[in-house]
């Protein structure tokens, strides 16, 4: 009963942490935009989001691994950011927005990947817990808070949105306080010899090489959607409702994900979401209304779905427990950080020549590099069992 009770407050921490990624992410563009930021300020701004990951998460997973808990980590990375949350209110010169962003994705990247990290460690003592079903409760709070901010903000201003980030941060934290288990520990602490140990593993460096291809795209497309939108006849003010449509879609596919994985593995499921992906990315560059381009975006229920369940179900299976948290949050900084920087920052460059429809076809070769990455890792793992 004990168990049950702890698996509830973990979807109810899933639930509250994504929404305030909600309350950061899809309404960046509108905060710089606010504050009279040009579009190669912009564009630095959305890169630091990705480069700074690339060194925080690696050494918030190597000090949880060697030094603290994962809940004392999540407990301190929200903290941290909370404070610096509010800081985006105040700040107006150019250089100050830059210096917050800074500090906020130094603690904010690795939120959700010790929290991955830590529901890995639950579900062990917790039989019934699945990755899928408790991860779709984040979809649930990242949809509600996503449209009711896009409503809160048209009515009041943008610091609404950090705001809520400081009061759901506080309730999260209550609320994983309250669980008395720490997350599991190896009997021997990691070192650095781990991590170069962990960075040999070829199936871990081809999979990660296929998940920086992807995350260029994914990068690109989550900075990008909203011009894509301008230039189909869209309003930016609707992104509160594209992003509610975007996490809602997913929940059908987190629901199910567990027998997706038992029946068809998580390297064939990769593979069918790049697959989706490509075609995804394809109608999106053809597209001429930005009615078109939100129906489109209904696909993230299964590319994302499938991407993130696959994905976190590998790189759990080849890793050893010890370095699970250290993995994880590898994987979010080099794939997620270096893939999402070029995407980013490239995406703007390209943009400066090019159109967006052209960004769009550009996204599809990208993940067609990933698909053709993750067939040469399948192939490899049948050529060495």
């Amino acid at each position: 009963m004990r168990e049950e009770k702890a698996g509830l407050k973990l979807k109810l921490i899933y639930l509250m942490i994504y929404g305030t990624m909600a309350c950061y992410y899809p309404f960046l563009a509108v905060y710089f935009k606010g504050k009279g930021l040009s579009y190669t300020e912009i564009g630095i701004g959305f890169a630091l989001n990705s480069i700074i990951s690339v060194a925080a998460q690696p050494i918030w997973g190597y000090l949880t691994d060697k030094y603290l808990s994962k809940r004392k980590t999540i407990v301190i990375t929200l903290t941290a950011s909370s404070i610096a949350a509010l800081g985006f209110i105040f700040a107006s010169q150019y250089y100050m927005i830059m210096t917050l962003i800074i500090l906020f994705i130094w603690f904010q990247s690795s939120v959700s990947p010790v929290t991955d990290a830590y529901c890995y460690d639950f579900m062990e003592i917790d039989k019934n817990l699945q990755y899928g079903q408790v991860r779709l409760m984040g979809s649930v709070g990242y949809a509600v808070t996503s449209l009711l901010l896009g409503i809160a903000i048209q009515k009041t201003s943008i610091d609404m949105a950090f705001y809520t980030y400081l009061i759901v941060s506080v309730v999260v934290i209550l609320i994983i306080r309250s669980i008395k288990f720490e997350g599991k520990h190896g009997s021997n602490k990691i070192d650095i010899s781990d991590i170069k140990y962990l960075l040999k593993n070829k199936n871990y460096t081809i999979f990660i090489t296929s998940v920086v291809f992807i995350s260029i795209a994914l990068g690109a497309n989550g900075s990008y959607i909203a011009v894509l939108i301008e230039k189909t006849g869209g309003d930016i003010s609707r992104l509160g409702l594209l992003w509610f449509i975007v996490a809602m879609s997913e929940l059908p596919v987190f629901f199910f994900g567990n027998k997706l994985l038992k029946k068809y593995g998580d390297l064939n499921l990769y593979i069918i979401s790049m697959i989706i992906y490509i075609f995804r990315y394809l109608l999106d560059s053809y597209c001429s209304s930005y009615i078109g381009v939100i129906a489109v975006q209904i696909l993230q229920g299964i590319t994302f779905t499938l991407y993130l369940t696959a994905t976190m179900q590998y790189i759990n299976r080849i890793s050893e427990p010890k370095l699970r948290t250290s993995a994880i949050t590898l994987y979010a900084a080099i794939g997620g950080g270096i893939g999402g920087f070029i995407g980013n920052f490239g995406g703007g460059l390209f943009l400066e020549h090019f159109s967006v429809f052209a960004l769009f076809r550009l996204m599809a070769v990208a993940a067609f590099l990933a698909l053709i990455t993750a067939a040469f890792l399948k192939k490899y793992e049948k050529l060495n069992k």
